[in-house]
Order: structure tokens, then sequence, then C-alpha cells
């Protein structure tokens, strides 16, 4: 008694927390996944915002300092101004002048031009050429004294000349570059602009006595000042969330303050990455995102960091309070479900108890069946009636179902009874092995496996004198019993016109008579008869639209042309025509059915004879039994799980 209280207990407890568990999800779970995809995408976007701003604060730094450092001169010293002005208006007239020319496409006009144009640009302190963007040595007006200037130094700090500048930069159409050269102890202004997609015009400078006033690194030592003014300002803007950082490669920081320490998850990696790509952008730690850049000419790091944990925490703070109301929800829901759950759960009880009955009643007797309805007898006419009454038309139904199916169970075992001995006769009619004395020479082997229990596909070897041995493959347009039947009685026909003697074209003839004849199904067998002269290897033969085979020999394949006609059972009274071919000695001959080339994988694709053709190439057995089972073995690791769609025979004869 206690045991059983217990169980409904359980069965109680166990359903009416499902229940609950069920309005849960379908009121709190959609709340809850929408807090947190909505926390999740709020904080990518913060992220990503702020990732994006650093990236784009930090390209306008890494701009600005190539911007003053590309030609590593102060623009404060007016006079280089001045001739970096004066450079830029010189370059707009050579280039001007010579697209001028070019467009009168006049080879001559455009020499004379350039000539012109190039010599009245070019003095004492100037020199002008124009280069080829791949190949700096090869332009105009390049003079030895010119080819020389290719070798000029691209600052006092950097390993880069001319010639690499003018092939590794892609200097844009409209735009002045301005470089500082170092060339034999002489210093240069150097200014570029692209003439067209294949070359640039160069205008070199003489500043020597202008940069003499100057020590090597007076102009950086200015540009420092400047630069460590203006990110300590940036940096005073707000330091526990955005800082710049400046370090020589020695880590000696730039800016001389502690506030600007550098921080201790800087690894020597994210340094390395950025010497070698001159960029590293990535996280530092957990909360602190960085973006480094290495400017070669200085030899300096700049790094620029932001902390994201106070756009998170703020995040964090509102989403506490999404899930406080969604705790305080969901409480609320389980009383809800309890109070409006405690009525129906009596009734679910009785029924779960009919059900266990039900599980354990003998469902094929009636009086079993009637205690069962009064012990769902319910007054209720909610979806609990329903169920009870439902319970009840099942519980008769299945009843009836049950009779059904034993009586079904009793013929299907008839009838698989039946199946199994026609397999056996099927197997009878077929021969029983190949390995006869009469057939020497010759070594004949043949396999089959039928797509049902029994098939329609057939294969026979018979001795047809001492000379000559007849090789039958077919395959019946069905499967399953039809199809053994129809293949049975076209067996027992090429069997009795062998013993008679008759040629192949002959065979074809009567067996297409006799099969048109009492063929209401219209069924045909596609059938190859073939008689093979042992000690000549002249095969005489008909291919009543049978699957083509082959000859094997030495790694190559010929196949046996010829079709004679229709197959058997379709065209009453055709005339089939025979043909002849010579089988080389020691190779094979390989006769299939179409369960061979239409095999499918699990995608539904053929295996198709193209695959046949490149096995039987690359076999290298002569023993047609072996060959017969690794063509078998090859198809099931084809099909793989696919399910085999028809039957498979295959038949070898080894000359």
């Amino acid at each position: 008694m206690s045991k059983s209280v217990a169980a409904n207990a359980g069965i109680r407890m166990s359903f009416k927390t499902k229940v609950m568990l069920l309005s849960l999800c379908l009121l709190i779970v959609p709340l809850v996944l929408f807090s947190y995809y909505s926390y999740g995408a709020m904080k990518t976007s913060i992220v990503q915002e702020q990732r994006e701003s650093i990236s784009s604060e930090s390209a306008v730094l890494k701009d600005f300092v190539h911007e003053n450092f590309q030609w590593v001169l102060s623009e404060a010293i007016v006079p280089l101004l001045s001739i970096r002005q004066t450079n830029e208006e010189q370059l707009f007239i050579v280039k001007k002048g010579i697209n001028q020319a070019i467009s009168f496409n006049d080879n001559d006009l455009i020499d004379i031009a350039e000539s012109y144009i190039l010599g009245a640009a070019n003095s004492e302190k100037i020199q002008t050429f124009i280069c080829k963007s791949s190949n700096p040595k090869e332009g105009l007006f390049l003079s030895e004294e010119v080819q020389d200037l290719l070798s000029a130094k691209v600052g006092t700090l950097n390993t880069k000349n001319l010639g690499d500048l003018i092939r590794e930069r892609d200097f844009e159409m409209n735009k002045y570059y301005h470089y500082y050269f170092v060339h034999e102890k002489k210093h240069y202004l150097g200014s570029i602009t692209r003439l067209n997609s294949d070359f640039v015009i160069v205008l070199f400078h003489d500043i020597s006595s202008i940069r003499a006033e100057y020590d090597d690194n007076a102009l950086e030592k200015a540009f420092a000042l400047d630069l460590v003014g203006t990110i300590s300002a940036i940096n005073r803007i707000d330091p526990e969330s955005t800082n710049i950082y400046v370090f020589t490669e020695e880590r000696k920081s730039i800016i001389r303050k502690l506030s600007y320490k550098l921080p201790d998850t800087l690894k020597d990696e994210y340094l390395d990455k950025a010497r070698t790509d001159e960029v590293w952008e990535g996280y530092l730690d957990s909360v602190n995102y960085a973006y480094i850049f290495f400017f070669k000419q200085t030899g300096w790091f700049f790094v620029y960091t932001i902390n994201l944990s106070n756009s998170i925490h703020a995040l964090n703070d509102s989403m506490s309070l999404i899930w406080g109301i969604s705790v305080l929800l969901a409480v609320c829901c389980i009383f809800l479900c309890s109070w409006i759950l405690a009525k129906p759960l009596g009734a679910l009880t009785k029924i779960a108890k009919t059900a266990e009955y039900i599980e354990r009643a003998n469902l094929t007797d009636k009086a079993e069946i009637e205690k069962i309805s009064e012990m769902l007898q319910f007054d209720s006419k909610d979806e609990i009636g329903n169920l009870a009454e439902t319970l009840k038309e099942m519980s008769s139904s299945v009843s009836d179902k049950a009779i059904e199916l034993l009586s079904a169970n009793a013929q299907k075992r008839q009838l698989e009874g039946e199946l199994n001995a026609a397999k056996e006769i099927q197997l009878g009619i077929l021969p029983e092995s190949l390995e006869l004395r009469e057939f020497s020479p010759l070594k004949i082997s043949a396999l089959q496996i039928p797509a049902k229990e029994v098939g329609g596909d057939l294969y026979d070897a018979i001795s047809f004198d001492e000379d000559r041995v007849a090789l039958v493959i077919g395959d019946v347009s069905d499967k399953g019993v039809p199809a053994a039947l129809f293949m049975a009685m076209t067996v027992i026909l090429i069997r009795e016109c062998i013993s008679l003697k008759m040629p192949v074209e002959r065979i074809a003839l009567e067996l297409n008579k006799n099969l048109c004849l009492h063929n209401p199904n219209m069924m045909f067998v596609t059938l190859f008869v073939g008689i093979l002269n042992k000690k000549s290897g002249e095969l005489s033969y008909v291919n009543c639209g049978h699957c083509l085979p082959y000859i094997v020999k030495n790694g190559k394949t010929e196949v046996i042309e010829g079709l004679s006609g229709p197959a058997i059972g379709v065209a009453p009274g055709f005339e089939y025509r025979s043909f002849s071919v010579n089988v080389p000695a020691e190779s094979n001959l390989i006769f299939y059915t179409d369960g061979v080339s239409e095999a499918q994988n699990s995608a539904q694709e053929l295996y198709g004879e193209t695959r046949l053709v490149e096995f039987l190439e690359n076999v290298n057995e002569m023993d047609p039994a072996k060959i017969c089972c690794r063509m078998m073995n090859e198809l099931v690791l084809y099909r793989n799980k696919a399910p085999q769609s028809d039957d498979i025979t295959i038949l070898g004869v080894k000359i």
C-alpha cells in the first residue's frame, strides 16, 4: 500500500515539475535568451566601437608621425618650406607639359617636349628626371650622375635608398611626396609625384648649405618635443581609460612621466610583430586593447591603449537589474503553475495508473478491454476527459490490431518460408560449380548478390561440345519472385537450345519466340550468349541489349562491341545477328549485369563504366575468382551505407 502511494506521489510530482518547467520555458527562457543575446550584442557593439575608435585615432597618429618625418625636416624651417613649395610647383609644370605632349601621340614631339621641359627644370642645384616604377634605372634624363642618385639614402636613420623607395611605395597620382636624402656628404630635399601608371617624376634639390646649420639629430629632437607635448595633452584627458606611450627599442620612454609607465602585459612578441609588420593590434589582457606601430626612421614604438572595463562594468550593472526581474518573474510563475495544476493532478494520476495496467494487460482478451473502459470513466469534458476517452478507444483499437498482427505474423512466417524455398530453387537452377573438368583449360568463376530474397539475374556455363563452351549472362527487367520465375524459364530454354547445338543467333531467335508467346506482364531479359572455342579463342556471340563485356590483358581493356538486337521478349519475330571476336591467350573475359555499372553511393552517383574500366586496368590478378571477388568488394566500398538498388552478377573467364 505504501509502495503504491509513493509511486503515485512520484508520478504527481514528476508531471507537475515538467509542466512548471514548461511554463518557465514559455515565459522566462525567451526573456533570459533575449537578455543574454542583448547583453552579448551590446557588449560586442561597445567593444567594436572602442576598437574602431582606437584604430582610427591610432591611424591619425601614425599618419601625423609619418607626415612630419617622411622627409625628416621640421616644417618650422622657413627656407625649406619655400623649397618644398617651389618643388611642387615645378613638378606640376613638368608633369602637365609632358602629359600634354603625350596626348598628341607623336613620339618626336614627345622627345622634344621632354628634352625641353626637363632640361629647363635642371640647374646647378636641381636634378629632374623620370623613372619607371618597376625598374627605376629605366626612364628619361638618367645620366650617370642621376643614376648614382638612385642610391641616395632616405634620411639619416633609414637603410632604404631612392631606388627602393620608388619600387616599394605606391605613390598616388595627384599627391606630392617629400623626403630628405643623404648622398656623398650632400643633403637633398627630394620631391616625387606620379606621372602615370608606369612612371614617376623625381626632383632633387641640393640643400646642403641649409642643412649644415643643424646637427643630424636637431630636427628629430625638435619634433620629439612637439610630439611629447601633444601626446601628454591627450593622455591627461582620461588617463584611466586611454593612453599613448612612445618608447625606444630598449623600452626607454620618450614621455618622462611615471604615470605613463609601460603596461606589464606588453609582451616582446607584440613588439616583434609590430617591428616586422609595422603594426600590431589586439588585446594586451582581458580589458586593455592596444594598437602598436613601429616607426623605423626613429626606432620608436607608439602604443595606443584603451581600457574597456568601465564601459563593460556599466553594461553589467544594467544587466543585473534585468536578471533580477527575470528571477522574480520565475518565482511567481512557479507558484501560479502549482496552484493551477492542483485539481487536474488527481485525474491524471488515475489515468497514469490505468496506463500502467494497460501495459501489463492481455489486450487480446475482450474482458480486459471492458475492465480498462470502466477504469477510464470520467465526467470531465475538458482535455483530461478527452485524454481518458482517447486512451479507452486506443485500448480497443490496439486490441483489434494485436489480433490482426498475430495473424499477419503467422502469414509473414509462412511467406518467408515460401521465399526461402524459392531462393533455394533459384540457386538450384544456377550452376552449382563452374570448376568442371570439361571446361579445362578455361577457368570460370561467378558471383551473384540479389537485391531481394530472390533476383532476376542469371548466368551459366555449359559444355557445347569437346572444344567449345557456352557462356550465358542475363538480367530480367523486374526483381523479386516474378523476375525469379522469368529467369528460371529463360535458363531452362537456353539449356534446351544449347543441348540441341543451336548457333547463338538461333538460340536468341528461339528464346525470343517462346518468351513473347506467354508474357502478360510484358517482362523481358537482356542477354549475352557466347560460344567460346577453348583452343582458338574465337568467341561467337549475340548481345541482346545487355551490358558490353570486356577483354582484359596486361592492364589494358578492350570492349566487346556489337549489339545483336533488343532485349529478349520485346520484339516478336526479330532476327538477331551474331558476331565473332578472337580472345587472345592469357586474358580474362569479364561479363556483368547493370547492377555493377549502376550501383549508387549515398549521393546517388552511379559507379559507371569509367570507374569499372579503371578498376579492370589496375587489377593485377589473373584468376577470375579473385577478380570477381575484388570487383564485388569495390562495389561494396563505393556504395558505403547506400542500399543495393539492383541485382549484381559478375562472370569471369580466363583463357
